[in-house]
């Protein structure tokens, strides 16, 4: 795509991107500080709890996406 070329982004758009990013962000943070704390070194979180850990979300983000449910994300962003 051109950099010259001016996009427009719908203001609902916009403001879903924003809640689906800090949404991931979130839960990717959450579930590796808990997946540390269930292995044998509970105050070490390893690039192995945060690629585990995006999956589950992605998986959570998916539903999020797919079921149209932002409000907790609206929640989160407020």
């Amino acid at each position: 795509m051109s950099e010259n070329i001016k996009l427009r982004i719908d203001i609902e758009a916009a403001k879903a991107l924003i809640q689906w990013k800090a949404q991931f962000a979130d839960e990717v943070c959450e579930r590796a500080k808990e997946l540390a704390i269930q292995s044998d070194q509970p105050d070490y979180v390893t690039l192995l709890h945060y690629k585990q850990a995006a999956e589950i979300a992605l998986q959570s983000l998916s539903n999020t996406i797919r079921n149209g449910d932002t409000t907790d994300a609206e929640r989160n962003a407020a």
